[in-house]
């Protein structure tokens, strides 16, 4: 595993003096740090100067790196604060490669390119040293899930989400496309040969003495190492105005906001974060008392926290089913004048489990009156499993612009415990994606039957395509399944009531046991429970099964005017593998 290989190098240059360990490490990632600074100068002569500064940073700062660093994604956050530095200090010779930035917008390397390093520094940490593995050192899940600490689904999860969190941005700024295009994008152009001797010569100026390396080099290294230390780098309006021009930059500052919309409530001074005491949650129905739910005063997450949280079942020792689950709920009420009326918002928390048996999560539901749910995430997209310490999770929506009531909080399904604490309601960046059931997902009954892949080697129509597969060697019991879709809630069902809709798309299968079944189903819910309104055109086509090369589906529904939410999916029933070009995928009126 290259982190692990990395930690090795860097403790022995560190320990020993060792030159061909650090040589190494520069041969190593050398094509990466010249390729961020050739993406913010556009000068290959200007990026060979950054990436020697970077190893002249890294030979300096070597010592203070603790062992669990990710020397990937430091030298790429280093290289890209190099290259802002540089930029600042340059700003005339690097505002004339903006004309060759945006020349050709049909391209979508090259309408990205200048936003990617500024796109990446707007994720988190553990996102952007995903993005890295992934797409600039071509690492696979399972060597990302080990440099990350975590397992494959988890891996695979946060790669996701963070190319959706990039493509949201690209999108604010007028690039759009898909999640699969931007993937093979920074795939195929992120990281460019560097010139055959940089590797030698940056290795020599990091290891020169005095002003061996040469004035300028030293002096861009220095600088960039005091604004690393006091952080006084805010570079991204300088990086923007260069690579977007100046009036795409104020164009950015209304982009969420209709030139003729009235502005938001302001949000009172105090007001947020609204933070949500542990003993404040209320306990969900527990019929029969088959879960244990309240407050665990021996567990708390870190000294200072309140006892945490915890829900424990199902309790009898012979009840292990897996689908029953138990929750405890905070609520909150957003009346008329709320200045969270409108707004994008996230919900974060801290989770804890042990012996998952089915999974655990935490969950936010939104209702309004008359209109059921408004927004439902129960991270099914995204389960945690099994024992896991401490971790924060996020759930992103929209608040709607009416009175609603907002329940969030912890959630287990099945055997095992789980312990919550620290759950706070704030106002979201307005690129964070969404996380609820509105966005294309995939889940399962149970997480660790099927999983999800984007897959380079079985392209449609010359890009990536997701790949679900059923993992178990043994032949899939009766009534397995997997699902990937969507659901269309309010306001957005409106447009669709009293129509005809048709839903397409391409896929492809390989021994699918069962069948692949595309649905479109209209659900309502009253005393009785949910019901299914209409069945669509292939309720009963079996045909995707076995294997077979792309095939177009196409379903159809007549949607009635009285619904509660539409549900849009391809549900892969038993074992097998199928293939879903999503970049396909269209809904739309017909009749």
């Amino acid at each position: 595993m290259q982190e692990l290989e990395d930690t090795a190098l860097l403790r022995k240059y560190v320990d020993e003096g060792s030159e061909a360990a650090f040589a190494a490490l520069v041969t190593r990632h050398v094509n990466k740090v010249y390729s961020v600074a050739l993406r913010h100068t556009g000068n290959p002569h200007e990026a060979e100067e950054i990436t020697q500064a970077v190893f002249v940073i890294l030979a300096r700062q070597s010592r203070q790196l603790g062992q669990h660093v990710l020397l990937s994604g430091w030298l790429y956050q280093t290289a890209r604060l190099t290259a802002m530095t540089f930029i600042r200090r340059a700003l005339r010779r690097a505002r004339r490669e903006q004309e060759a930035f945006m020349q050709n917008e049909s391209n979508v390397w090259k309408q990205i390119a200048p936003l990617l390093d500024t796109a990446m520094a707007g994720l988190n940490e553990p996102d952007r040293h995903a993005v890295v593995l992934r797409f600039f050192d071509g690492k696979s899940m399972m060597d990302i899930a080990g440099a990350l600490g975590t397992n494959e689904v988890t891996a695979r999860k946060r790669v996701g989400r963070a190319l959706e969190k990039l493509r949201k941005y690209f999108s604010t700024h007028g690039v759009h496309s898909t999640t699969d295009t931007i993937a093979r994008a920074i795939s195929f152009n992120s990281v460019q040969t560097a010139p055959a001797l940089l590797a030698q010569t940056a290795t020599t100026a990091a290891l020169a003495k005095g002003a061996a390396a040469g004035s300028s080099i030293l002096t861009l290294a220095k600088t960039t190492l005091i604004a690393m230390k006091t952080k006084t780098i805010v570079a991204t309006v300088a990086t923007t105005l260069i690579i977007a021009g100046i009036a795409t930059w104020f164009a950015s500052f209304h982009l969420f906001q209709p030139p003729n919309a009235a502005p938001p409530a302001a949000i009172p001074s105090g007001l947020l974060p609204i933070k949500f005491a542990n003993d404040n949650f209320t306990p969900g129905d527990n019929p029969g008392g088959r879960f244990m739910i309240g407050v665990d005063p021996g567990t708390r997450r870190n000294p200072d926290s309140e006892p945490a949280i915890h829900i424990k079942g199902p309790i009898a020792a012979n009840d292990a089913n897996q689908n029953s689950d138990n929750s405890s709920y905070a609520v909150y009420q957003v009346t008329n004048g709320s200045p969270l009326l409108g707004r994008h918002i996230h919900i974060t928390g801290w989770l804890k489990t042990s012996n998952a048996g089915g999974w655990a999560s935490a969950f936010l539901v939104i209702t309004a009156k008359d209109k059921g749910s408004l927004v439902n995430d129960t991270m099914n997209d995204r389960p945690i499993l099994g024992t896991t310490d401490w971790q924060q999770i996020e759930l992103v929506t929209d608040v709607p612009q009416e009175p609603c009531v907002i329940y969030f909080g912890p959630d287990l399904y099945g055997p095992g415990e789980l312990w919550g604490d620290d759950f706070q309601l704030d106002l979201a960046p307005r690129n964070e994606p969404i996380t609820d059931d509105r966005t294309w997902r995939h889940t399962s009954q149970s997480p660790n039957t099927y999983s999800e892949a984007l897959d380079f080697q079985n392209q449609h129509d010359g890009h990536p395509v997701i790949c679900l597969t059923y993992t178990p060697d043994q032949a899939a019991a009766r009534g397995s399944w997997t699902w990937w879709g969507q659901m269309i809630r309010p306001p957005e069902i409106e447009k669709y009531t009293g129509h005809t809709v048709r839903l397409t798309g391409w896929v492809k299968t390989e021994n699918v046991s069962d069948r692949l079944e595309p649905a479109i189903r209209p659900w309502i819910r009253d005393a009785n429970g949910w019901k299914l309104l209409a069945q669509d055109s292939m309720v009963n086509d079996h045909s995707l099964r076995g294997t077979r090369d792309w095939t177009k589906f196409s379903v159809t529904c007549v949607i009635p005017k009285q619904l509660q939410h539409i549900e849009n999916s391809l549900v892969f029933w038993g074992s097998g593998q199928v293939w879903i070009d999503t970049e396909s995928l269209k809904y739309e009126i017909i009749k």
